[in-house]
């Protein structure tokens, strides 16, 4: 088992340390989310740099805009 540090910040100047045992299989979820989390910002800046959000967000209104206007 792994322990993670706790610090409870309302104590005052005497600042109290807590530790809670972690199973591993906990531990090991926490890290894949923060991987998947880190991949989408990254994915996300990616497209946002090489201009493909904007290019799909203008064909997406532009989709919808067309679809609008047969719907008349």
């Amino acid at each position: 088992m792994n322990d993670n540090r706790v610090i409870n910040q309302i104590s005052g100047p005497r600042m109290e340390v807590k530790y809670r045992m972690m199973m591993p299989e906990h531990l090991s979820k926490i890290r894949m989310q923060d991987l998947i989390r880190e991949a989408r910002e990254a994915r996300l800046a990616r497209e946002v740099g090489a201009g493909r959000l904007w290019r799909r967000l203008a064909a997406y209104a532009s989709d919808r805009a067309d679809r609008a206007q047969r719907c008349r």
